[in-house]
């Protein structure tokens, strides 16, 4: 099974997120609902994948967060979020080894990304 980081602040998003990701008996998924929260725990049960909303409650969105974990990880991540603003992709990208969807996300979609990034590893 793949471990899975979900950054999500939005409970009932979050946890249908990981009861469609875990109905398919290929992925564990953990919940976290900020990014110093996700920092810490990425330090202590790396996963092999983050998605990660980009609007989360705390001193950092997503992408800030994902800035500070590139300083110490490669992991690849998805990102979801709600927002199709250009500048907010654009600001993702500069992350490297990332996608993007917008919520809501189809869960053919979403595993498609997954494997994506996961075969570049």
């Amino acid at each position: 099974m793949k471990k899975v980081l979900l950054v999500e602040d939005e409970a009932i998003i979050a946890l249908s997120t990981k009861k469609m990701l875990e109905n398919t008996g290929l992925f564990e998924v953990s919940i976290i609902d900020n990014g110093t929260a996700a920092i810490n725990f990425l330090k202590q049960e790396p996963p092999q994948i983050i998605l990660m909303d980009i609007k989360i409650v705390g001193m950092m969105d997503g992408i800030e967060t994902m800035h500070e974990i590139r300083k110490f990880s490669n992991v690849p991540v998805v990102y979801l979020t709600g927002n199709s603003d250009p500048r907010a992709r654009i600001r993702a990208k500069a992350t490297e080894n990332s996608e993007f969807l917008t919520k809501p996300v189809e869960i053919s979609e979403l595993l498609q990304c997954i494997s994506n990034l996961l075969d570049k590893q």
